[in-house]
């Protein structure tokens, strides 16, 4: 949301060095576009539940305490949902949400300044941001403070060289050794409808519950590329970007593999909870054609640059991981067209009054 990625204050506090710079571009970030269906509407980047691993111990990483708010170095425990973050907002600017703990890291300024956890503050301050650097020979990179990016949150115990027990404080990158100033993003599960859902809904959640009717009019997408996969036929969905005219990326249920075609971001709107399907491959949002006839009624189309009724949906748990997706402008279900053939095999059309086997993806 806006109060997350708002920039004012000091030039001071929003330049960052080359290497920060360079670091950032050998990633590949990509700034997500506006959403421009209001003036009071903006998109937002969130990743999926992630583990931050160090740098220098691998095997440790970042979480919050059950206890009391401090941020703690662990052994790694994969089932420990008190080290499952949630970076909301792009790698030069960003905040920490904990699920499990309700709360997002905050930096309490200074020079080795702790870092706890905090109820989130509207607009968001620098203290609540935080940043990485660039990556370094080991392959990790500095996780500083967006407040003062002289300030990295450190793994090191202050009187030896082993892990920190106690809560985490920054360090300066000029102070000593620093791998332990790097950290690694590691998502909790492989990329998925499950993983996407359940990052947007946990932090969407957490926002209308903290800021009430001060919660912002945002769409939020996942930006880790997803690929969706149709329950029926166990055949990935395409978005057909090489055909032309009114089958530009319409949508199949057609792959047995994974390529660019075959990647979308969930979104979902913070104000009526309805999700948006965006392409991976070409940036542009998935459209239930209702203008459309015959048997291509209601057909979907990675075509629209913006937000509309037609590109709105709502997404079902059916069970054991997959989901139904009902258009929100028709009120039907989207169906994979299995009995279609040719070139027209698996089309995905929001044509559905029920949930069958045909109306069920992963």
């Amino acid at each position: 949301m806006s109060g997350f990625l708002r920039t004012a204050g000091s030039v001071a506090r929003r330049l960052r060095t080359a290497a920060v710079a360079a670091g950032l571009a050998a990633v590949g970030v990509a700034g997500l576009p506006a959403t421009p269906a209001s003036a009071a509407t903006w998109t937002q980047s969130v990743t999926g539940p992630m583990y931050l691993t160090s740098g220098a111990w691998p095997d440790h990483d970042l979480c919050a305490s059950a206890s009391d708010d401090t941020v703690r170095l662990r052994q790694f425990d994969a089932s420990d949902p008190y080290c499952q973050w949630i970076r909301i907002g792009d790698r030069g600017r960003f905040a920490l949400f904990n699920p499990a703990k309700q709360k997002v890291a905050g930096y309490v300024g200074g020079n080795e300044g702790a870092i706890t956890m905090q109820s989130l503050n509207y607009p968001t301050s620098y203290l609540q941001l935080f940043a990485w650097g660039g990556a370094e020979d080991w392959g990790a990179y500095a996780l500083q403070s967006f407040e003062d990016n002289g300030q990295n949150i450190d793994a090191k115990d202050p009187g030896s060289d082993t892990p920190r027990t106690d809560g985490v404080h920054t360090r300066g990158w000029r102070h000593g050794y620093q791998r332990e100033l790097t950290w690694n993003e590691l998502p909790v599960a492989a990329p998925g409808l499950d993983r996407s859902v359940a990052a947007l809904q946990a932090y969407q959640t957490y926002l209308n519950g903290t800021l009430g009717n001060g919660a912002p009019d945002e769409t939020a997408c996942v930006t880790e590329s997803t690929p969706v996969r149709s329950a029926a036929d166990n055949l990935f969905v395409s978005a057909e970007l090489a055909r032309g005219g009114d089958a530009y990326a319409g949508l199949r249920a057609r792959s047995g593999g994974v390529g660019p075609w075959e990647q979308y971001n969930l979104c979902r709107n913070n104000r009526n909870g309805l999700y948006a399907i965006r392409s991976a491959a070409n940036g542009r949002f998935v459209s239930a054609e209702l203008a459309f006839g015959g048997t291509d009624y209601a057909e979907l189309r990675a075509r629209a640059d913006v937000l509309g009724p037609w590109e709105q949906y709502t997404v079902e748990p059916v069970g054991g991981g997959t989901y139904a997706v009902k258009s929100a402008a028709n009120g039907k279900y989207v169906s994979a067209e299995l009995a279609y053939g040719g070139d027209s095999y698996g089309e995905l059309r929001a044509r559905a009054d029920g949930i069958g086997p045909w109306e069920q993806f992963r």
